[in-house]
C-alpha cells in the first residue's frame, strides 16, 4: 500500500489517548498521526499475521490436534486441552474472535512444526508486506523482548487481511460457535464497536502490561475505506471512535470538483463556441472510482450568452447518484446566431464524463 501525504487540515488534533496512532485511508493518504513510526508492543494484533499465515500455508479444513505446550498456553481463552482436535478454520476463528492465544500456538506447530519455525514465517511475510519495522518473537503477541511494530505497518498488515474473504468475514463478525472433538464453544468478539460503529469492518483488539489497550479497526462509508490504529490507549474504543470520525470528516472535505475550472466547451450553433466553468466549489467523500461530471443546461437558455452568465448546472456525479452541484458559468460572451440554438460539449475535465443535459 503506497503512502502518500494530503495537504494539511486546519482542524486541531483530536483528543485521544493512544500514544501511537494513524488514520489511513484506503488510497494511502495519511488523514492523521501521532508517532506512527514508533516501535512498540502491540499485544494480539500479533494475531492478524498469524492469519494470515496460517492461510498461505494451511486448507481450512485440515484438523489440528491440540500438543501439551498449546495447551499450556498462557492466557489461552479456548482453554484448550491436549488432544483435542479442532479444523484449522474453528481455530482461526478463535484467533481473531476471541484472541485465543493457545488457538495461535495450536495452529503455529501445526503449519510449521514449531511455534519458533512459524514465527519466522510471520517475520517473512511482514517484510513482504513492507512492514519493514516489525518483528515477531511469538505467534500470539504477549509482551516479549524483540516483540514489536508500528501503526504504519500494522495498517499495511490490516490491508492485507481484509483482503482475504475468509480472514475479513471473521473479523467482522460479532459472535460464533465453534464445535471440535469434544466440545462446542461459543466465542464472542472482543472488538465491541462492531455492535455501535456504522460500517465497520473490524479488525483486532489487543491488551498486555506492556502494550497497554490497542486496536487496529477498519470501517467503511459511500464506498470508501478508512484503517486507524490505536495503540497505548487508555481507552482504545473511544480512541477509535473518534479516529474513525475524523477519518471521514477528512475525507468528507475532498474537493471533488474547485471553482473556476472549465468543465466542457460548447459549440453554439453558427456562433462560434465558448468554455463553460464551474461557479463554486464541490465538497464531499471522494467516490474510489472518481466522480463524473455533467452541464445541464437551462432549459429557457438563448443568444447571446454573456461572460459570467449562468447557464445552467454541474451535475457531479458517483455510481449514477448526483452528489453534488455548482453553478454552470459561461466563460465567454457569445452573440446571436441568428438561428437557433443548439450546443454540443467537445471537451472534458480530467478524463471525466462531460455531457449536456436538455435542462434541470
Amino acid at each position: 500500500m503506497a503512502l502518500a501525504r494530503p495537504p494539511a487540515w486546519a482542524a486541531a488534533d483530536p483528543e485521544v489517548s493512544c500514544r501511537s496512532c494513524l488514520v489511513i485511508s484506503d488510497r494511502g493518504e495519511i488523514l492523521w498521526e501521532r508517532d506512527a513510526h514508533a516501535r512498540v508492543a502491540i499485544a494480539s494484533t500479533t494475531k492478524m499475521v498469524t492469519a494470515l499465515v496460517v492461510r498461505r500455508e494451511a486448507r481450512l479444513d485440515e484438523e489440528v490436534t491440540v500438543s501439551a505446550r498449546a495447551a499450556a498456553t498462557e492466557q489461552g481463552k479456548l482453554s484448550l486441552v491436549q488432544g483435542e482436535r479442532f479444523s484449522v478454520r474453528e481455530l482461526l476463528w478463535g484467533l481473531l474472535l476471541n484472541s485465543s492465544n493457545d488457538a495461535a500456538v495450536a495452529l503455529a506447530e501445526h503449519v510449521s512444526g514449531s511455534e519458533g519455525a512459524f514465527v519466522a514465517q510471520m517475520n517473512t511475510l511482514a517484510a513482504g508486506l513492507g512492514a519493514r519495522d516489525t518483528s515477531f518473537t511469538t505467534s500470539h503477541g504477549l509482551d516479549s523482548p524483540g516483540h514489536h511494530s508500528t501503526a504504519i505497518d500494522l495498517a499495511k498488515i490490516a490491508e492485507e487481511l481484509l483482503q482475504d474473504p475468509v480472514l475479513a468475514k471473521m473479523v467482522g463478525s460479532l459472535r460464533h460457535t465453534i464445535a471440535g472433538s469434544q466440545r462446542s464453544v461459543i466465542l464472542e468478539n472482543t472488538n465491541v464497536l462492531l455492535e455501535t460503529y456504522p460500517g465497520l469492518l473490524g479488525v483486532k483488539t489487543g491488551f498486555t502490561a506492556q502494550a497497554g489497550n490497542v486496536l487496529v479497526a477498519a470501517a467503511q462509508r459511500d464506498g470508501r475505506r478508512i484503517v486507524t490504529v490505536a495503540l497505548g490507549s487508555v481507552d482504545h474504543f473511544a480512541d477509535t471512535r473518534v479516529l474513525l470520525d475524523l477519518g471521514f470528516a477528512r475525507l468528507s472535505d475532498q474537493v471533488l470538483l474547485e471553482r473556476n475550472v472549465v468543465v466542457t466547451t460548447m459549440l453554439a450553433d453558427g456562433a462560434g463556441a465558448f468554455e463553460i466553468l464551474s461557479g463554486g466549489p464541490v465538497r464531499g467523500l471522494e467516490p474510489p472510482n472518481g466522480a463524473e461530471y455533467r452541464v445541464a443546461l437551462r432549459s429557457d437558455l438563448q443568444l447571446p450568452v454573456v461572460a459570467g452568465q449562468r447557464v445552467g448546472t454541474v451535475l457531479v456525479s458517483a455510481g449514477g447518484a448526483v452528489i453534488g452541484r455548482s453553478p454552470a458559468l459561461a466563460a465567454q460572451s457569445i452573440g446571436d446566431s441568428g438561428g437557433s440554438w443548439l450546443a454540443t460539449a467537445i471537451g472534458d475535465l480530467l478524463g471525466a464524463v462531460a455531457g449536456v443535459l436538455p435542462g434541470e
